[in-house]
């Protein structure tokens, strides 16, 4: 398995109305095509204004063909059209399982 983590950084102030649209507009259509939602957090402490998404992909072709269905999403593609407006920032990296880590 390979986890995925995105980084957003949003703009000051916008978290909330960010994560509500995601709710509403992104969570089933992103959800539908990737599958495997291991969390979605928001920062407390340290940088602020940024959220968190894990996403599971069984091998890194796996991942590169859910990505591609999202991207032809004409709902994913609306999604974007809102809220991209509220991201100043995105990282993304992947993660591979330490041999002893409890997700494989």
């Amino acid at each position: 398995m390979i986890i995925e983590q995105r980084t957003y950084t949003l703009r000051p102030g916008t978290v909330h109305q960010f994560l509500a649209l995601y709710e509403a507009e992104g969570l089933e259509v992103q959800s539908s095509a990737l599958g495997n939602l291991v969390g979605y957090f928001i920062t407390e402490t340290g940088e602020l204004n940024r959220v968190v998404q894990l996403w599971g992909f069984s091998t890194f072709e796996d991942r590169l063909l859910r990505r591609k269905e999202l991207s032809s999403s004409d709902a994913w593609r609306a999604f974007l059209a809102k809220a991209g407006s509220f991201v100043a920032e995105q990282r993304t990296e992947l993660l591979t399982p330490a041999p002893f880590s409890p997700i494989r």
